[in-house]
């Protein structure tokens, strides 16, 4: 018969008031925890700080801009008009829904700052068909089939584009980290001079 018991605890020489302290082995459960977490540790800033995996900070993004659009949702429908879209694109709440969207859509020919890619620069305040904002919104709406520009409408439906509109007002003055060369003719006035309204407020329809 084997003998399975356990060599006996050393005692360390300190005490505290009259409590002495056993010098026992951490359980091998507790240890393999330990380890485990060392080397998670090593992978986590590789993949979500330098590799591909989103940042506590986007995942915040992507959350706040979720709670504004079920909150969106609640009102109603919007009127893309000039002064809505001029007043979701300073709104820092709302504006995260349309760059949710533009990120997931639009990032792929513009940019994900909208500096541009196959797409023009949208942050210049130089456009081919924007006179106002809302034609950003008619764009968005109706894409510009002779330049690959797709029709969001398919996908989107007023609300969102006009949430998608406002975000794309907003980068007008933004510097992008690669800027394209202007493109376009048109160089309307600061969307600011178009007017505002409480977006999603007086901004409904029935």
């Amino acid at each position: 018969m084997s003998d399975h018991t356990q060599p006996e605890a050393q005692i360390l020489d300190h005490d505290c008031d009259g409590i002495r302290e056993y010098d026992n082995a951490l359980p091998g459960w507790w240890t393999m925890i330990f380890w485990a977490t060392i080397i998670f540790s090593l992978f986590y800033p590789v993949y979500y700080h330098w590799g591909v995996g989103a940042s506590v900070h986007e995942e915040y993004e992507a959350d706040v801009a979720l709670a504004a659009e079920e909150q969106i949702a609640r009102l109603g429908p919007i009127t893309p008009d000039n002064a809505t879209i001029v007043a979701l694109s300073i709104d820092a709440k709302k504006v995260l829904v349309g760059r949710a969207m533009f990120r997931t859509n639009c990032a792929v020919c513009h940019g994900a700052d909208g500096g541009g890619l196959v797409g023009p620069n949208l942050c210049d305040g130089v456009y081919i068909n924007i006179k106002s904002p809302e034609d950003i919104y008619k764009v968005v709406r109706d894409g510009v089939v002779a330049k690959g520009m797709p029709a969001w409408s398919v996908r989107y439906n007023d609300t969102q584009l006009t949430l998608l509109a406002a975000y794309v007002a907003s980068l007008r003055g933004t510097t992008p980290a690669a800027p394209k060369a202007p493109q376009g003719t048109n160089e309307p006035p600061p969307w600011s001079t178009f007017g505002t309204t409480a977006a999603g407020g007086g901004a409904k329809t029935d």
